[in-house]
């Protein structure tokens, strides 16, 4: 009986406590709801008073209170122009410093680049730097095993000596000219080491250092040609050496280094000079002929009375040379001529192959350029030299030009002078000391503006060793080709004029030649 009892007093607390659960579900949910509520109008209201402003807001509430009675203020409606300018200006400035801050992150993020950059160009230095002395440490390895050479022609040289030790004819072994020939071959240029920097050319000192012992060991010539004939001295670092009578015919010294050099005097005929160096070298009574110097860099160098037959001066830098002498023959294409000057320069049978060279002449500050482009002519021509053939354009000289008929002239009054003993005298006092005369005309009644040579009817010549030097001038003479008679004058001092004799007999050359 009260087992049902129990049983429904059970459900019945059940029942109360499912009561009590579903309400404390409900008031948490009507709590929650609350809150989303309250959030949602905080929300609204913050972001009302960003966007609108509380004036403004309580402006337009004012504005609604006074519109149905159709009577609205001014101070109403100022109020609200006012706070919604301020609203507008306040929001265009909070964009636009929300805009900026992109921009000053940007600013900053550039600023870090630069100096990333910097610190990556101070490394790459560095590494520059780093790479640059193990190209140093490279060169110098291999400059001192090329050094270990000069033992070898240390051993050489002695041998030398003692083949030449009472050897009067200066005459050298097969054997031994074959062990210079293979130090010369070993002697390979490269760069090494020139005021804390590597020099920018390979060059060899050591295969210099052998020319120069050679050359001024004084051989016979015999032994020099076969020397040379087999010998590599290309690439030779011999930069202000003095090869005054050297000689050096036919050697290879090809991209060799000749700077400030000194060749008066010297033989380098058929010698290969290619893509040399010679700035401000000298060459005076220098025989050239057969010489290639194409490529060759001579700028503001010398050559005074040299003879280059047949030679090669193509594509050579000349630009501020001094040039006088024969150049019969020689290969002038494109030659640089920039602020040279010809003096007395004899160019029959130059030639180049196209007419736009000479033609381009006209614009260089050339003296003596303008009595060559008067007295030569292009002369189109087929020349061949073993299976090549070209046609190139020949400078030829115009046998009736005044130049022309000077030259003739002036030899021949050149030889008539000659024979004076004085002027004889003279000229062997200059060989004994290594050195040769030459007249120089300064008046003729052809007259030469680019070659200095005022017109007069009596011919004055300057005897000296120097074109431009004046200051070295061993004898004034004057010829009057009328009274057929000769002085020694003083141009500069207050001295009577006195005559010189000379041989009659060479009048007569005299009047075929200035006829």
């Amino acid at each position: 009986m009260n087992q049902p009892l129990d049983d429904a007093h059970e459900r019945l607390n059940q029942l109360e406590l499912e009561n009590i659960r579903l309400r404390a579900e409900l008031e948490a949910r009507k709590a929650m709801n609350t809150t989303g509520k309250t959030v949602g109008k905080l929300v609204a209201g913050t972001t009302t008073r960003l966007m609108v402003g509380k004036g403004l807001k309580a402006s337009f509430r004012k504005l609604l209170d006074e519109l149905p009675g159709g009577k609205v203020s001014k101070d109403t409606i100022a109020e609200i122009m006012t706070h919604f300018i301020w609203r507008v200006t306040r929001i265009g400035t909070f964009a636009i410093i929300m805009g900026l801050a992109p921009l000053l992150i940007l600013i900053v993020q550039t600023w870090i680049l630069n100096r990333q950059n910097n610190e990556l160009d101070v490394q790459n230095k560095l590494i520059s730097r780093q790479n640059e002395r193990l190209d140093q440490q490279i060169n110098l390895e291999e400059g001192n095993r090329r050094s270990s050479l000069v033992l070898f022609m240390s051993n050489i040289m002695d041998n030398m000596d003692m083949e030449l030790r009472n050897n009067s004819k200066r005459i050298l072994s097969e054997a031994l000219i074959g062990r210079i020939v293979s130090l010369s071959q070993s002697m390979r240029p490269y760069r090494y080491l020139e005021n804390d920097s590597l020099t920018s050319r390979q060059l060899s000192p050591e295969r210099g250092q052998l020319l120069f012992t050679l050359v001024n060991s004084n051989l016979d010539k015999s032994t020099y040609d076969r020397i040379y004939a087999r010998a590599n001295f290309n690439y030779a670092d011999l930069r202000e050496a003095n090869f005054e009578e050297a000689y050096l015919r036919g050697a290879q010294l090809a991209h060799s280094s000749f700077s400030n050099a000194n060749f008066n005097f010297a033989d380098l005929e058929n010698a290969d000079l290619s893509n040399a160096w010679l700035e401000q070298a000298t060459f005076r009574n220098t025989s050239m002929s057969g010489i290639n110097l194409s490529n060759a860099n001579l700028r503001e160098s010398r050559m005074e009375k040299i003879v280059m037959h047949d030679g090669n001066l193509s594509q050579a830098d000349l630009r501020q040379i001094y040039l006088e002498g024969d150049f019969t023959g020689t290969n002038l294409e494109n030659v640089k001529l920039q602020k040279a000057s010809l003096v007395d320069v004899d160019l029959e049978g130059c030639y180049f192959l196209s007419l736009s060279w000479i033609d381009s002449l006209k614009f260089l500050d050339v003296k003596g350029l303008r009595f060559v482009r008067d007295i030569y002519f292009p002369n189109p021509e087929v020349r061949k030299k073993g299976f090549v053939v070209d046609s190139v354009y020949a400078l030829r000289l115009d046998p009736a030009s005044e130049l022309a008929r000077m030259r003739r002239c002036s030899q021949a009054i050149v030889n008539l002078l000659e024979s004076n003993p004085k002027v004889q005298q003279l000229q062997r006092q200059a060989r004994e000391q290594g050195q040769s005369l030459t007249f120089y005309p300064t008046k003729n009644p052809y007259g030469m503006e680019d070659l200095g040579i005022a017109k007069d009817s009596i011919w004055i010549y300057r005897l000296g060793m120097n074109q431009l030097d004046i200051a070295n001038t061993v004898l004034w003479v004057q010829f009057n080709p009328q009274e057929e008679k000769a002085w020694e004058i003083f141009p500069e001092e207050n001295k009577a004029a006195e005559t010189l004799i000379f041989d009659k007999k060479k009048l007569k050359i005299l009047e075929d030649a200035c006829e």
